[in-house]
């Protein structure tokens, strides 16, 4: 059952692919809602310190927690969908077979590098949660409150170029 054209082996990898969608658009509607959160608190604090002249403490750190979860959230679906930022004015000028093989690299050496930063960003986080560190905000929160999603965030990108690198992608000429 080791044979990729198996069928067997290919329903397995189909469902580990649909896992994987199902993880990487939950952690994007997180995000959503993460950045919704900070809309409805930019909102109250202007409320309540324009109008009612009592501002919350809480607010901008709330905010801040959120920008995270908003931004590493929709890494792994930018990631999926391929819309990461890239120069390609030198895969644009070659061949249809050398822009495949540089796709798969490319993709891997992502992978790779993902992977490393999800070691790095969760020996960090770890670090946090065994030695107790707090934010210096107004409120203090424990910081892996915040650090934990940047490696999850990490390791559902790499996945996800770990995908495009082994299989084949569609490649457009423009």
């Amino acid at each position: 059952m080791s044979v990729i054209g198996n069928r067997p082996t290919l329903a397995i990898l189909q469902g580990v692919a649909s896992t994987l969608d199902v993880a990487t658009r939950l952690s994007y509607y997180l995000s959503g809602v993460a950045l919704a959160g900070m809309l409805c608190l930019v909102v109250n604090e202007v409320v309540m310190r324009y109008f009612f002249n009592s501002p919350t403490t809480w607010s901008s750190d709330a905010n801040q927690w959120l920008l995270a979860l908003a931004t590493m959230l929709a890494l792994p679906e930018i990631t999926r969908v391929n819309g990461n930022v890239a120069i390609t004015i030198l895969i644009e000028r070659m061949s249809r077979n050398k822009k495949e093989i540089m796709a798969r690299v490319l993709a891997l050496i992502s992978f790779v590098a993902c992977m490393v930063a999800f070691y790095i960003s969760g020996s960090e986080a770890m670090r946090q949660f065994n030695t107790g560190i707090m934010t210096t905000w107004v409120n203090p929160i424990p910081k892996w409150w915040i650090s934990v999603v940047i490696p999850f965030s990490f390791f559902l990108s790499g996945v996800q170029f770990l995908r495009q690198g082994i299989t084949p992608q569609p490649v457009t000429e423009e």
